[in-house]
């Protein structure tokens, strides 16, 4: 028994990291490549926008289908999904067949969502095994996606092509990788589609505990787009050269193995997550109010190293509190939310910092937490 969790712990370590990689190979080469066939700014945001329409309209839906009908399946069908959109994407030069390889990358995005988390708990069913799981995944996840990064730059250097479409390949390497070598499992066979549905719809009007956790996904949202879109431009204003952007972000990306492997050494409970999420915000504050380029850089590793290590603990907590039954639904429909959240958080802090300055939106994010 021990030895069948330990491989099955492997086999989703190699499909997660498979994902991993497309993700840090499709990198920004996507809005590149886009831009290289031609389209405007307005059609690129466009583009973008029809993906994360799609997935926004069928998340909550999609995590029924999860549930009810394989979550491994499910994975399967979507990151294949994902990959085939991006290869239609990869070889097309005309906006419509773009904007429908685009559609299918949002509704594949909508299937994974919800999907692989909720089996390892349920297949492991030990939350400090899953933790020590996740934890090992966001550690090699920062060599991996360094090399990604490296590798995508080699690609562009060829055909500005070629890094989307092997982000497609890698998608369906995860999907082919996930279907062929784990078993899957379900919320419930024995209730319908639709009842699985209403079992989430229940779950999240009256399970407290996500009353809770989608309240605090709300307040972090702000530190969340504060920290990922605008890093840069800070640094930027705090004199840092825009040769070395690239090598930082390089070398952030690293640091969150750090984390990972801060976060096996350390319970997944309520208590620690509220501890990680407080200094979090306690380093969100710092960034806006230090002055100088040095601890700017030296925060911005701290935070990684913190997100890091929030993440397995997260993830433990969250599906803790949520039944086996609506496991993927509810995951889902906190995926969509939380989607709704960033949106808001993207005009607030956008506007905060245009008002004000960077610096008094990233203290007002900080203190958020």
């Amino acid at each position: 028994m021990e030895g069948g969790k330990r491989g099955l712990e492997w086999r989703y370590t190699a499909a997660a990291l498979l994902s991993s990689l497309g993700s840090a190979v499709l990198g920004p080469y996507l809005s590149l490549w886009l831009k290289t066939v031609g389209l405007s700014f307005s059609e690129i945001g466009l583009v973008q926008g029809v993906s994360e329409i799609v997935q926004l309209l069928t998340d909550f839906p999609t995590g029924g289908f999860a549930d009810r009908y394989g979550r491994v399946k499910t994975y399967a069908a979507g990151s294949a999904l994902f990959g085939t959109g991006l290869l239609m994407i990869a070889l097309s030069s005309g906006l419509p067949m773009i904007l429908l390889g685009s559609a299918m990358t949002g509704f594949g995005a909508a299937l994974v969502s919800g999907t692989m988390i909720p089996w390892l708990y349920d297949s492991l069913g030990d939350g400090n095994r899953v933790k020590d799981v996740l934890s090992r995944v966001k550690a090699l996840s920062g060599p991996v996606r360094f090399a990604g990064g490296l590798s995508a730059g080699y690609l562009a250097s060829l055909a500005p092509n070629l890094p989307v479409l092997a982000a497609g390949l890698l998608s369906i390497a995860s999907a082919l990788t996930a279907y062929l070598l784990l078993p899957d499992n379900y919320g419930t066979r024995k209730k319908s589609y639709v009842e699985v549905l209403k079992e989430g719809l229940h779950e999240l009007r009256h399970n407290r505990a996500v009353h809770f956790l989608l309240a605090a996904s709300f307040l972090l949202s702000f530190s969340a787009r504060a920290f990922f879109t605008f890093w840069m431009i800070l640094l930027s204003g705090r004199e840092l050269p825009e040769t070395y952007m690239g090598l930082l972000f390089a070398l952030m990306v690293l640091s969150t193995s750090g984390g990972a492997l801060i976060a096996k050494k350390i319970s997944p409970t309520p208590r620690t997550l509220a501890a990680l999420t407080a200094l979090w915000g306690l380093e969100i504050l710092l960034l806006g109010l230090v002055e100088g380029l040095a601890p700017s850089i030296l925060l911005l590793f701290v935070i990684e190293i913190t997100l890091g290590a929030r993440f397995p603990v997260m993830a433990v907590v969250r599906n803790r509190f949520i039944p086996s039954e609506a496991r993927s639904t509810v995951n889902s429909a906190m995926s969509t939310m939380a989607s709704g959240f960033m949106a808001a958080a993207n005009i607030f802090v956008g506007a905060l910092a245009s008002s004000f300055g960077l610096e008094t939106a990233y203290e007002t994010a900080g203190s958020l937490h």
